[in-house]
Formats: C-alpha cells, structure tokens, sequence
C-alpha cells in the first residue's frame, strides 16, 4: 500500500482539489483507493459522501491516522491519499511522517509563498522532501509559471512537471461531487488530472493495472 500526503498551511490552496482529483484517477485506472480527511471541514469526505461511485473517504482525526492506515492495509488497499487542513501542524506532521509521497499545491503569489516556508518546514522535520504542484494558473500563463519555478528551485523541494490550470470543470466538479474526467474526460483539466496520477504513480512505483471495462468511463 502506498499513502500520499496533500500538505499546505495555506487555506484556499487546492488540497482537496489535488485529493479527490488523485484518488478518482487511481479508481478510474483500475486501483482500489480511498481518502482519510484529517481537515477539520471535512471537504473530501462531504464529497465523497455524496457520490454513488468510489473512491470512499473517511473523516478522521490524526491520532486516528496508524489505525486506519493498519486497517486499509490489511483490507489489501493499494492508494491512501490524506487530505489535510490549513495549520495543520499536527495532522500535516502525522500525515507528512505516514506519506511515501508528499503533495503541496502551490498558487503562485505572495502570501502563498509565505505559507509554503511553513509546509517547507513541516515536511523537513519529518524527514520528506515534498513535490509542489503550481495550481490555479491562468491557462496561457507561461510568465508566472517560469518566475515560481524559477524561485522554488532554491527550495527545499522538487516541482511537477505539470500544473493545475484555472478550469471550470474543476468548480463544476466539486459542485456535482464529481472529477474533472468524469465530467468531460476528453476536457483539459481531465487532461491534468490524468497528468497528476501519471506522475505520482510512477515515483511511488504504483503498478499498473489491466483497465476493466467499466471504469474506462463514468458517465455524469
């Protein structure tokens, strides 16, 4: 079983959005999967809650964490994806030491970087180099995605080799309780979710299934 970690102190910064995107692409490729919500709203597991398809989530509480990740294990799941709150200082530290992979969503601007300092900080202390994922940008906006990458390469980190656009489809989605490529698989967001998967599936060495048919699509 592989786990990984959506970190951010920022609120606003896209870790459910990367969370739930993640865990319904690994679902939609054939994976058993499921999402434990450390934040304290409880948005992936709302989510989750009012789906009829996977990927499941729980809601739970980080001293809770080694139980159900013991739990999920035995129960032979093969993706865990925590999704954690803003200041998370204890869930993110609990979340960032159980993670062989450690996400940070990114929007490139000022107070974000500010905040990134601190989740920079977290994964450090426990012992993870994270990878953060530029989310938000205008689509066509080379300029800013150069200048962030451009300072986090002197960051204790690593960056995606993607980003996360500004789309409809992702608003659309969380408001149907859906996934960008359930809504429209053939759309560009589905496109970057595909990408997230693609990428975290091969630094975590997540096998690659045979695709059932039924999962090839979801209708909306």
């Amino acid at each position: 079983m592989k786990v990984v970690a959506i970190l951010s102190e920022k609120g606003g910064a896209g870790k459910t959005t990367l969370a739930v995107h993640l865990a319904t692409a690994a679902h939609l490729e054939g994976h058993s999967v499921a999402i434990l919500d450390l934040d304290p709203q409880g948005s992936a597991y709302a989510w989750a809650e009012r789906r009829t398809e996977p990927p499941e989530a729980q809601a739970i509480t980080p001293v809770a964490l080694p139980g159900w990740l013991d739990k999920l294990r035995q129960a032979d799941c093969e993706l865990v994806v925590i999704d954690t709150g803003r200041d998370a200082n204890n869930a993110g530290y609990t979340a960032a030491k159980a993670a062989d992979m450690i996400l940070i969503p990114l929007r490139p601007g000022g107070f974000d970087f500010l905040a990134l300092g601190r989740t920079l900080d977290l994964c450090k202390l426990a012992g993870k180099l994270p990878v953060v994922v530029l989310n938000a940008l205008r689509p066509g906006s080379r300029r800013a995605e150069a200048d962030a990458v451009d300072v986090l390469k002197d960051l204790e980190c690593s960056v995606a080799p993607f980003v996360f656009h500004d789309r409809a489809d992702y608003r659309h989605a969380s408001v149907a309780a859906r996934s960008a490529q359930e809504l429209d698989p053939d759309g560009k967001a589905a496109e970057e979710a595909a990408n997230l998967f693609s990428f975290v599936r091969s630094r975590i060495e997540l096998a690659i299934h045979p695709l059932p048919a039924k999962q090839k699509k979801v209708a909306p």
